[in-house]
């Protein structure tokens, strides 16, 4: 039942709105039960996944330019990469090196700016 009612894809202004979102529940913080962080971090690791799906494609799609181009700009235009530099000592690795290619790949977009 779960399938039957599923959530239209974000766009690429969504995806880095809500990566924003949720970069400061990767630090441990006592205000936030631990629950509530985990889960939020958590949802971060599928964002991420998605980010790094629109930049590369994966085995069923090949990456479209104006989505690489709109995740780019919208990724660059606050501090959003510094932010998500600044979360690596408070994840798993395994969200380290997808932050690595998300990285990697908005750097080798051309945004035309």
């Amino acid at each position: 039942m779960k399938g039957l009612f599923k959530s239209k894809p974000r766009t690429p202004a969504d995806l880095v709105r809500h990566l924003r979102h949720l970069l400061p529940y990767a630090a441990p913080n006592s205000a936030i039960r631990t629950t509530k962080r985990l889960e939020k971090v958590c949802e971060l690791r599928k964002v991420i996944l998605e980010m790094r799906t629109v930049l590369y494609g994966d085995e069923r799609l090949e990456p479209a330019e104006e989505a690489c181009v709109k995740l780019t700009q919208e990724f660059f235009k606050e501090d959003t990469c510094y932010m998500l530099i600044a979360s690596l000592p408070h994840l798993d690795p395994g969200v380290c090196n997808m932050n690595y290619l998300l990285v990697a790949g908005t750097r080798g977009c051309d945004i035309g700016m």
